[in-house]
């Protein structure tokens, strides 16, 4: 995405100052486009107890992807959006590994993991802030009502801002926010079958 790529990573939740030494699970939490990713990989590469350990990264496909066992190690989930993609996920932690999750699940599904083991929990897509430093960055005016009323619709990720200022290019956020919410649609449910 060329969002994440084109600007330094955001930090609002402060990540590179945690301490990560014990903890064994880290679940990075939202919708798509919400920076789960990318969070993770910054941890991997820039955060003091974990940059010396290389990942082992499974992108999850499919509800059934099969995960080898590993042992020890440093290991990332991508793309959790399913329950029993947990299933691993429990084995992974077993296995002595220090797990971290880009999950569209809800929170509350990573409870029964979470009292065994020391987890950190980070939800990436409330922070209505990140949308506005995001938007100054790209220099695309815009005010912090825009913003409420668009992160309470689609919540606080970037893909849709992107689909959203595509629709009217060197328009400002309001107006092309009330332009997308006038004349296009978001389809919320990227399951639904037109029939």
């Amino acid at each position: 995405m060329v969002h994440e790529r084109a600007f330094p990573f955001d930090d609002y939740h402060g990540l590179a100052g945690i301490d990560l030494r014990s903890t064994r699970l880290v679940v990075c939490q939202g919708m798509s486009g919400s920076g789960k990713t990318t969070a993770i990989e910054y941890l991997c590469r820039e955060h003091r107890h974990l940059r010396e350990r290389c990942p082992t990264v499974f992108r999850l496909e499919t509800a059934d992807c099969p995960i080898p066992p590993l042992h020890n190690g440093l290991v990332v989930l991508d793309d959790v959006r399913f329950l029993r993609q947990l299933v691993p996920l429990g084995r992974l932690l077993r296995r002595g590994n220090t797990v971290l999750v880009a999950s569209h699940l809800p929170v509350s599904c990573f409870l029964p993991l979470r009292l065994f083991w020391r987890s950190r929990v980070f939800v990436m897509d409330r922070e209505r802030g990140k949308i506005e430093r995001y938007l100054a960055r790209k220099q695309v005016a815009f005010s912090r009502q825009a913003v409420r009323q668009y992160c309470r619709r689609f919540g606080a990720n970037y893909v849709d801002v992107e689909f959203i200022l595509e629709r009217r290019p060197g328009a400002s956020f309001d107006e092309a926010l009330a332009y997308f919410l006038k004349f296009c649609q978001l389809d919320l449910n990227p399951h639904s079958i037109s029939g």
